[in-house]
């Protein structure tokens, strides 16, 4: 075996990374039809969105210096755990006849606070467990792992909403958090997490180091307004269309199935291809997604609609490989969690709204002409970003002040 994947502790991160994110795939379309069967609407499913994403925000700076304070593995482990509590509290609500709109929002609140505490963690454990040289193939094998979860997570969420129901969709979910937890125990690392000067201290110096290189900010703003404007609104009223004018769930699990197909191809894209510009690159990706809000709009065909979500799942996921190598690379091994979060932050922040206001904007101005408005913001801004000489000038391939991973 070579690779990264020769090395215990990234093969024990690699699986419990597989199995929570079929999970993770599996939880939006059951939380949705959850949401439509209780006698939400499409405002209602946003809100449940929001909540999730509101909650993981607030807690990210937290959960960075936590996860450079504290051991990245245990930190995740303690997440896992909390999330698997979450999902089992929703789908004993909902196999029991007992759940509310109210509640199941107010749930995914707590979900997302959660898994605040676990990405800036994982970015920093990888870091940990690989060799510099191979950050960008173990990103990659992370992200293959991640968008083959994307339609095998969507199809059995699909498949057990349908024929059994939302509630035990959930309850499976619960359990692929509580495999990742079993998986993530059984890596040993030498952790570099060390408490510092004192919290806050340390959440100044995270910052610090996130705006010391404008390209970082800079991006993160960018990805902030295309969450809010162009990712929401698909997401939020896509399950809309397919209730109501397309076949329901049933439209609705190809199209995230071939997001997830697509993003696995991406993912395999990354292990090899090192673009000279990769912020540059980054930003083309993203534009590309604006294709599947504007078949969206014109209320499509499956089977149009499914292709569209490929070539983006296809986008995001390489453009996420390239920004993660690029992140790792460019930043203190010690700091990372924090610039991380803080990148994670800054991404999300407008999410919640864009949720929360999906619903109500396509209402006022018209589902198709919501749609149309987020395809062309992403391509402007697009155009406008990655002009600047800051992002232009970020290469994958120049060296780093980073320390290098401690040896396995």
């Amino acid at each position: 075996m070579t690779g990264p994947l020769r090395l215990p502790a990234f093969r024990y991160l690699f699986s419990a990374r597989a199995i929570s994110y079929i999970g993770t795939y599996l939880a939006p379309i059951a939380v949705a039809f959850a949401i439509l069967d209780n006698g939400g609407g499409a405002t209602a499913v946003g809100l449940s969105f929001a909540a999730w994403t509101l909650a993981q925000v607030a807690m990210l700076s937290f959960g960075g210096v936590v996860g450079d304070r504290v051991a990245r593995r245990t930190v995740m482990i303690g997440s896992d755990i909390a999330s698997t509590a979450v999902r089992t509290t929703m789908g004993v609500l909902l196999v029991s006849g007992h759940a509310q709109v109210w509640q199941l929002i107010a749930l995914q609140a707590c979900g997302g606070a959660a898994v605040a505490f676990y990405s800036p963690a994982s970015y920093g454990l990888v870091r940990e467990v690989v060799p510099e040289d191979e950050l960008q193939q173990a990103n990659g094998l992370l992200a293959i792992a991640r968008y083959a979860a994307f339609p095998l997570g969507g199809a059995i969420g699909g498949s057990i909403v349908v024929l059994v129901g939302t509630g035990a969709a959930l309850l499976v979910d619960a359990g692929t958090y509580a495999t990742s937890a079993v998986l993530l125990s059984r890596i040993r690392v030498q952790s570099i997490a060390r408490a510092g000067a004192g919290f806050l201290q340390e959440l100044r110096e995270g910052w610090s180091a996130f705006v010391e290189q404008t390209w970082v900010w800079v991006l993160v703003l960018y990805v902030s307004l295309y969450f809010l404007l162009t990712y929401a609104p698909f997401f939020v009223l896509g399950p809309y269309v397919a209730k109501h004018s397309m076949d329901g769930a049933r439209s609705w699990t190809p199209v995230i199935i071939g997001e997830g197909i697509g993003a696995l191809l991406g993912g395999l894209a990354g292990l090899r291809w090192r673009p000279r510009q990769p912020m540059v690159t980054t930003g083309l990706l993203l534009m590309v997604t604006a294709a599947q809000n504007l078949v969206l709009a014109f209320h499509p065909t499956t089977l149009l609609l499914s292709l569209t979500a490929t070539g983006a799942g296809f986008a995001f996921a390489l453009g996420s490989v390239v920004w993660d190598t690029t992140l790792q690379r460019k930043v203190a091994p010690e700091k990372l969690a924090r610039v991380a979060s803080y990148g994670w932050m800054g991404a999300m922040v407008f999410l919640p709204a864009g949720y929360a206001l999906a619903g109500p904007i396509a209402m006022a101005i018209g589902l198709k002409t919501y749609l149309v408005i987020a395809a062309a913001w992403i391509v402007v801004s697009t155009l406008f970003v990655i002009r600047l000489r800051a992002v232009r000038e970020v290469g994958l391939d120049e060296g780093t002040d980073a320390v290098p991973a401690p040896a396995q």
